[in-house]
């Protein structure tokens, strides 16, 4: 009974994030310095779908749209930016890409490595 509830949770956050879409950043607005939206979704603790690594160019704004079946916080690390994860909903951390490098993007009471940030001027 519990795997086919977890079945049917993945499969309604799969199509409330989107994932039929390709793995191309999504653009918010249609201005030249639109933010990359990049989507995922996580169940039972590991990422169901989203990029392993995140691109950027310095200057850029990148969106991390991230829906998860349970609470939980995401952390950017070297940005320490974070946001909160609510249980079945898609929760947004926007930030301005200004420090080069490549930074780990995690669920934090998970442990869970979601992807990676890099940053190029």
């Amino acid at each position: 009974m519990r795997a086919a509830v977890a079945a049917v949770l993945a499969a309604g956050l799969l199509v409330t994030a989107g994932c039929g879409r390709s793995a191309a950043p999504e653009t918010a607005g249609s201005s030249e310095h639109a933010a990359q939206r990049h989507l995922f979704v996580v169940v039972g603790g590991d990422k169901v779908t989203g990029p392993d690594l995140v691109e950027a160019r310095t200057g850029e704004t990148v969106q991390i749209v991230v829906t998860s079946d349970v609470a939980d916080e995401l952390h950017v690390h070297g940005y320490d930016r974070t946001a909160e994860l609510v249980a079945g909903r898609p929760s947004t951390l926007t930030l301005t890409a200004g420090i080069p490098g490549v930074f780990e993007v995690e669920v934090h009471e998970n442990g869970l490595l979601l992807t990676r940030l890099r940053v190029r001027r």
